[in-house]
């Protein structure tokens, strides 16, 4: 059993707000810009063939010989997923069990903390191997949500690459694929609502109230089984970890960009631990919208500073809020600790940007390395 506690939030039917993949399923909004274009395209092209039918009559064809099928994409990334995603079983009891993916050929999984918080078990089934496999937890980091396990004794294992290039957008579809563990048709779809988000929410781990910084949100249905899987571009890329949750009593799907957790998962599966740069102090991010409303600058706001920690020497104080480290300006997306675990090492030196009664000011501290403590 590792150290968060509390079990994930309960399900809630969303049918309003997710959709439920079935084989005659169509991805309409990955074609719907295309398609209006191709309407546009298709009306200039027609009044240019009705002016010069006038002078110069002609047989003319629109029909083709392209089929557009939509739904060939998502069930293409479906079938290639799926051999790499694995079911988590936490309780033998009543078969409690979250998702999870493999990154590695020779067993490393990726999932989210939630999925492992408190458990009595770890017994994983692969998407290939019907078998029961046992796994370990390497190691995991309660502040980005993302987990790592091992399942020795195996090799030449389907794995899923990620989608480093930053480039998600509101609107783009995606794909959810879950675990062997229960139906197949368990696979959702949906679109990325928001990306970089700031938001309250409840998790299975650390505060039951907590606010996670840098998020994608979806309208793709996320149920305790699929806590953990694979979030899918149309490419079959990963592009986030999805994550059960609620936010403000309601249930919510989110996955943890695999752009911040990229970093951390090539530590763990490298070095066997985690161990982040840390400032010593607590902080809470402060969004641009939450900035503006409230006054103030955007930024991390420090709720305490742990006495004799870097931040503590610096003399930096519960109040202020650290707008910069070096030349990196801190917003909604480039949190603070993305932000430390991305750009900086421990023992670097740096100088921090903050605010304080409105007065801005820096100071050189040296970062110090630690695992990070699950609050």
């Amino acid at each position: 059993m590792i150290e968060p506690s509390g079990p994930e939030s309960p399900p809630k039917a969303r049918a309003a707000r997710s959709r439920t993949f079935t084989p005659g399923a169509l991805v309409a909004s990955v074609l719907v810009a295309a398609l209006v274009g191709g309407a546009v395209a298709a009306g200039v092209t027609l009044a240019v063939i009705r002016a010069q039918s006038r002078t110069n009559p002609q047989d003319v064809s629109l029909g083709s010989n392209v089929t557009i099928n939509e739904s060939d994409a998502t069930m293409d990334v479906v079938r290639n997923a799926q051999p790499a995603v694995v079911s988590i079983v936490t309780d033998a009891t009543d078969l409690s069990h979250g998702s999870g993916f493999l990154v590695t050929s020779d067993g490393y999984i990726v999932t989210n903390v939630g999925v492992v918080a408190n458990a009595q078990m770890l017994a994983v089934l692969l998407g290939t191997d019907p078998r029961r496999h046992d796994a370990r937890l390497v190691d995991y980091d309660c502040t980005t949500g993302v987990a790592v396990l091992k399942v020795d004794q195996v090799s030449n294992l389907p794995t899923l690459a990620f989608d480093t290039s930053g480039g998600l957008r509101p609107g783009q579809p995606v794909i959810v694929v879950p675990g062997p563990l229960g139906d197949r048709e368990g696979v959702t779809r949906g679109v990325i609502s928001a990306v970089h988000a700031m938001v309250p929410i409840t998790v299975g781990w650390g505060p039951r109230d907590a606010q996670m910084s840098d998020v994608i949100q979806t309208d793709a249905q996320i149920d305790p089984g699929a806590s953990g899987a694979p979030l899918l571009n149309v490419g079959g890329q990963v592009v986030g970890v999805t994550m059960q949750a609620t936010s403000q009593g309601q249930p919510a799907g989110f996955g943890l960009p695999v752009t911040d957790l990229q970093p951390e998962i090539e530590q763990i599966v490298q070095g066997g631990a985690l161990v982040v740069p840390s400032l010593g102090a607590r902080t809470l991010d402060v969004s641009a919208a939450a900035a503006a409303i409230r006054g103030g600058p955007a930024g991390a706001r420090i709720e305490a500073v742990d006495a004799g920690g870097p931040a503590d020497r610096a003399g930096l104080r519960a109040g202020d809020v650290i707008t910069q480290v070096d030349d990196q300006r801190l917003d909604d997306a480039h949190p603070l600790a993305q932000v430390l675990r991305v750009r900086f090492t421990p023992d670097q030196h740096v100088t921090v940007t903050y605010t304080r009664a409105g007065s801005s000011a820096q100071v050189p501290l040296t970062l110090l390395g630690e695992h990070p403590a699950c609050r």
